[in-house]
């Protein structure tokens, strides 16, 4: 009787571990994970925001103003590629994920102001 009891609670505690693998591996394929040529479209929106990003910090620029003005700018200066990359990341439009890709844009553009400036 022990061990019955011992397999219905690794049960218990198991099947819920279990479905939420299914509910991952569900919402990845709802986001287009499984479809490479999005997948392709979406790391090709990284890779020109992030070109975007690197082109608009001019040297000249980098020690004029605050870092935080300038990677602001910056920015706000590659909007379009942030936005083609949202689109792309986020076909159903979620705030989170909209506020999550625009905070990720501001970093890595202070990334590059702290690398134009030798700081990073």
């Amino acid at each position: 009787m022990k061990a019955t009891r011992t397999s219905l609670q690794a049960a218990m505690v198991l099947l819920p571990v279990l479905l939420s693998g299914c509910e991952a591996a569900s919402s990845m394929a709802g986001a287009g994970l499984s479809d490479p040529k999005l997948m392709k479209s979406i790391n090709d929106a990284y890779e020109a925001r992030d070109n975007c990003l690197a082109a608009n910090v001019h040297l000249a620029d980098a020690f004029s103003t605050s870092a935080q003005s300038l990677a602001a700018n910056v920015a706000a200066s590659c909007q379009t590629q942030t936005d083609v990359l949202n689109a792309l990341s986020n076909p159903h439009g979620d705030p989170r994920i909209t506020s999550a890709i625009q905070k990720d844009s501001s970093f890595r553009a202070m990334g590059y102001v702290l690398k134009a400036r030798g700081q990073g």
